[in-house]
């Protein structure tokens, strides 16, 4: 998935392989391997291609389908989401798997709420179901 999207993003820029290999600054072979699907960029370098695109890692890697930013914070103690409208939502309150649930509904659906806890839980339980399948489905995939 990582090379397609890679390719799509290149040309949808219109740039060569070797233009944005050098942009990146990575070696063209390096670069023409990752789009081949010979081999995955490491961490830094894929971080590197999301920043150059405006997408996010996941993706690139394909684990969405929405390349829009979900940035969690931890600041002073405050687990944050800061949504693609600059919006700040503490989600200290939830534990890991809600978490979880609410990444997934903000990165694979347009969903909108107000930052109140009760709706946070109102759309984690709208979407408990969904993301359970999706993570089956993506599960049975990788076997």
């Amino acid at each position: 998935m990582f090379n397609k999207r890679l390719q799509q993003l290149r040309k949808s820029i219109n740039l060569t392989q070797n233009e944005l290999a050098n942009r990146l600054s990575i070696n063209r072979g390096t670069y023409a391997n990752y789009e081949r699907g010979h081999r995955q960029p490491d961490y830094d370098t894929l971080q590197r291609i999301a920043d150059y695109f405006d997408v996010s890692t996941d993706y690139l890697l394909g684990r969405t389908d929405n390349p829009k930013f979900i940035d969690y914070n931890n600041i002073d103690g405050e687990y944050k989401i800061r949504l693609n409208n600059g919006e700040e939502i503490n989600v200290s309150h939830l534990n890991n798997y809600q978490q979880a649930i609410l990444q997934y509904a903000l990165s694979q659906h347009e969903v909108s709420f107000e930052s109140k806890p009760a709706d946070i839980v109102e759309l984690l339980e709208s979407f408990e179901a969904f993301y359970l399948r999706d993570l089956a489905l993506k599960n049975n995939n990788k076997e």
